[in-house]
């Protein structure tokens, strides 16, 4: 399972969304990539899916949520 997490440096969640996916890709097998949407790749995924705020969690290119949730919610949203 692909799973991009698009954030900011500008942004003050994303570190703590950032933890918390990287707990639930030690949990459940995923393909974690972070990418920030002021690099080339990040910017590409915003266009294409019109993401309009960060943490923004995209899930085999379809956008799945945005915020910060806890780990339960993630691993919910895994199908877990």
């Amino acid at each position: 399972m692909k799973v991009q997490l698009l954030v900011s440096k500008w942004c003050p969640t994303c570190p703590q969304a950032e933890r918390i996916w990287a707990e639930a890709a030690q949990k459940v097998p995923m393909d974690l990539e972070v990418l920030d949407v002021a690099e080339r790749d990040g910017r590409e995924v915003v266009s294409r899916l019109r993401i309009k705020t960060v943490p923004a969690v995209v899930v085999e290119g379809v956008l799945k949520t945005v915020g910060v949730q806890p780990l339960s919610e993630v691993l919910k949203l895994l199908g877990t």
